[in-house]
Order: C-alpha cells, then sequence, then structure tokens
C-alpha cells in the first residue's frame, strides 16, 4: 500500500469534514463553530504531516534517486559538487572540502503488526558532507556538511525518534551512507534499494576513480 493514496485519502476526508462542518454553522452557530475550528484543524495537520512524509522515497526493489556531478575548485582538496536529487526541485551545488563526497539517509521503517498492512517503508536523502581520506585530516582540517532535504514546518522523522509509544509501531533511524572520490568531471548515480543506498559510476572519469580507489 502507498502512503500517498492514505495520506490524500485522509486529506480528502478532512476537506469533507470542512464542508459538512459549514453546512452545520448554517443551521446551529455554536455547534457549528467548534465543529468548523475542529475540522479546519484536522485538515490543516493532515496536509502538514503528508507535505513532510511525502518528501520520502519508497523503498522499491531498485530507483536512481539522485545523480551526483563533481568540479574542481581554485583551492587543493575542494570541489564543486552538484546534487540532482530527481523530485523537480533545482540542482543544488555545494562547496566541499576533502577528498571524498558523502551522502546520508534517513528511513522510516514499519514494525510489526503495521509492516502487515502492506506500507511501504521510506528513505529520504539528508545530508551532503565532504570526507578526508587521511585520518587525521578527518580530524583536524575544516568540515563541509550540508542539508540536502529539509523538513518543514513539522519534522515528523524527529517526532518518530523522540515519541516512545510510537517507536513500537514505526522504526525512525539514520539509514546508510554513500561516498565515492571528488576527482574533477566524474558523474555518480544514487541508487535506493532495499538494501539501502549504492552508486554507480556515469563516465568514464567516474569508472577510473572508483576503480582506482583508495589510491
Amino acid at each position: 500500500m502507498s502512503l500517498d493514496y492514505l495520506f490524500l485519502l485522509i486529506s480528502a476526508l478532512g476537506l469533507l469534514l470542512c464542508l459538512l462542518a459549514v453546512l452545520r454553522l448554517r443551521k446551529h452557530l455554536f455547534s457549528g463553530s467548534v465543529a468548523v475550528v475542529l475540522a479546519f484543524g484536522f485538515t490543516t495537520g493532515a496536509i502538514v504531516v503528508s507535505k513532510d512524509v511525502l518528501s520520502y522515497r519508497h523503498l522499491a526493489d531498485e530507483q536512481m534517486v539522485a545523480r551526483v556531478f563533481v568540479g574542481a575548485s581554485k583551492e587543493a582538496q575542494e570541489y564543486l559538487v552538484s546534487v540532482d536529487t530527481l523530485d523537480g526541485e533545482a540542482l543544488q551545488s555545494f562547496l566541499l572540502k576533502g577528498d571524498q563526497w558523502q551522502i546520508d539517509s534517513r528511513i522510516i521503517r514499519w514494525q510489526m503488526p503495521v509492516a502487515r498492512l502492506g506500507l511501504d517503508n521510506l528513505y529520504r536523502l539528508e545530508r551532503l558532507l565532504g570526507r578526508y581520506s587521511d585520518i587525521e585530516n578527518e580530524r583536524n582540517a575544516p568540515r563541509t556538511v550540508y542539508l540536502i532535504n529539509l523538513s518543514k514546518p513539522l519534522d515528523v522523522w524527529q517526532w518518530l525518534r523522540s515519541n516512545d509509544t510510537v517507536q513500537k509501531w514505526v522504526d525512525a533511524n539514520y539509514g546508510n551512507s554513500v561516498f565515492a572520490p571528488m576527482i574533477d568531471g566524474a558523474q555518480f548515480s544514487v541508487y535506493l534499494s532495499h538494501n539501502g543506498l549504492f552508486i554507480r559510476p556515469e563516465n568514464p572519469i567516474a569508472v577510473k576513480a572508483l576503480r582506482n580507489w583508495p589510491a
């Protein structure tokens, strides 16, 4: 079962409640006013929750979720990395320090017995950061970390993590990460499968970078 349809159904129910509440308001001022407030609150809450949850992707057999393009900068161990998340948003570009780019993800996984309803587990790309090959640089050199996705105005994933009761039904945690060398001109694709994220090189520069890695 797709959560897209579930939240569309909840939103449609909220709109129907608003319509019924307005009709009741015409006949009974006080009770109708209360009904309008409750229906409006339910609908608004459903839309806010849907907006955040629908920013996550279904954990399908295999699908491409991002393209990564690497370009060199004028400074050593500094690269301009562009990420296309394939969701209709504009290409995002970030200045990363280090030798490798890394993408982290979030996961929402349904526990039993909710999982028996057939709801899809969900992933969302979360952060892009630069990594250093040398451990001392990793500890002491300047770090660069950027958010790829931002939850506004409500972060459902964070609420799930902080609610002990809800955690019996759903597991909200960090998923896996993928990383690859930053080489000028390299292009990579990021894929999502039941085993999490993985990458594939998309041009000869990226193929050579992975073949020679670690150098």
